[in-house]
């Protein structure tokens, strides 16, 4: 059975044929940049003042300066001070070659003449963001692989773009499997699997359609057939174990996927299973939800980044606060989350407990054998879509039998 790194390594070595579209900046909000954005300009275009006060041309043991005029913001004075002249200056304006800026606060605010309070204020080249210190044009400002958030696309509108290349976002199709998954009676269970990985998708900012397959061999060949034909990317949940109604890899090879991997030994989510067949791929979640969870992060996840062009999802390095053990014989990714301090992992009921998942922030990784304890550094995933702020809140549990 395959590793978890093996499994990456797979993904890593996928041919995959990422598109890409030229949009305007306006319409490219969350998408990954495809080609390099460079500034356009040196960055300040000019030597910038940095506070409101006086512009002054410096004169050996001088305090009194002859107020020449003016500065605003969008303005620039148009002569060159002489020694022991000054102009009024806002921020943000063009400061005069040659000058130095003083605060309003260590003058007098004169109008024709201005009298500087503090004798270290005139010193050379205060005040003043120099042209070219933040970024000098041609600089790369925003590399390949950046998604376009709030920050950085107003850092691409800064460094002059107006159109930019992005990944084509893949589609997805999101299909869920099993007679029991809506059903009515006794037996039947309520679906939480199609609403995460609608919301997955969502807060990766790729489009999604959902549909539903019973455990019928014709069903879901109808379905899978139909979202080839409307998406890159299908995201099966169930079917993909050992049971004789574990009919995905069957259908699927029928209809031309090559098995990339199928089982992995990490707990949960044992039965993942990754096919492709030319630029279409199918991943095959588990059917418990924590498994789909689990999952959807350490397999699909990477998989949807490449297809973007974006680097791996990034794990954080953090101390746990709570013992953090793996007695098991598969590498473990169990739900934890944030404390005071670090993160600790939640207790659960299984790959069932879907409650106990949704109280974390994310996943904690333990390899076979790991034995954390308080202080001891671990990897640790958080949940796509996780705000700062969030904090998972465990309701009250009926005692274990």
């Amino acid at each position: 059975m395959l590793t978890y790194a093996d499994a990456l390594a797979r993904l890593a070595a996928l041919e995959l044929k990422p598109t890409t579209e030229r949009l305007p900046l306006a319409e490219a909000a969350g998408r990954v940049v495809a080609e390099d954005i460079h500034l356009a300009g040196d960055q300040p275009p000019f030597d910038r003042a940095t506070m409101d006060g006086y512009a002054l041309c410096l004169k050996p043991e001088t305090s009194a300066y002859a107020v020449k005029g003016v500065v605003y913001a969008g303005s620039s004075y148009p002569g060159t001070l002489q020694p022991g002249e000054a102009v009024r200056i806002m921020t943000g304006a063009p400061a005069p070659a040659g000058t130095t800026v003083v605060p309003h606060e260590l003058s007098d605010r004169g109008e024709q003449i201005v009298i500087i309070t503090d004798p270290k204020a005139r010193a050379p080249g205060r005040n003043i963001a120099w042209r070219g210190e933040d970024g000098k044009a041609g600089a790369v400002l925003v590399s390949a692989g950046t998604r376009l958030t709030p920050l950085v696309l107003s850092v691409a509108a800064m460094a002059g773009a107006t159109t930019v290349s992005v990944a084509r976002a893949p589609r997805l199709a999101l299909v869920t499997t099993g007679d029991e998954v809506g059903g009515s009676g006794p037996a039947g269970i309520i679906d939480s699997n199609g609403p995460f990985l609608t919301g997955f998708a969502a807060a990766l900012g790729l489009s999604a359609f959902r549909a539903h397959a019973g455990d019928q061999a014709g069903m879901l060949r109808m379905t899978l057939s139909s979202a080839m034909d409307r998406a890159e990317v299908i995201v099966t949940t169930g079917g993909v174990s050992a049971g004789d109604k574990d009919l995905i890899p069957a259908v699927a090879a029928e209809l031309g996927f090559k098995t990339v991997f199928h089982h992995v030994a990490i707990q949960p989510g044992k039965p993942v299973l990754v096919m492709q067949r030319d630029d279409r791929f199918l991943v095959g979640l588990p059917g418990n939800p924590v498994s789909v969870v689990a999952t959807a992060h350490l397999i699909l996840l990477p998989l949807l980044h490449r297809l973007l062009g974006e680097p791996a999802p990034k794990w954080l390095e953090l101390p746990v606060t709570a013992p953090a053990i793996n007695r098991g014989q598969r590498h473990q990714f169990l739900p934890a989350g944030f404390t005071q301090g670090g993160i600790a992992p939640i207790a659960w009921n299984g790959s069932g407990d879907l409650i106990a998942a949704a109280a974390g922030d994310g996943l904690i990784d333990l390899p076979v054998g790991a034995a954390y304890h308080p202080g001891h550094l671990a990897r640790f995933l958080p949940y796509v879509g996780w705000q700062t702020g969030h904090v998972g809140q465990l309701p009250e549990r009926p005692v274990k039998r």
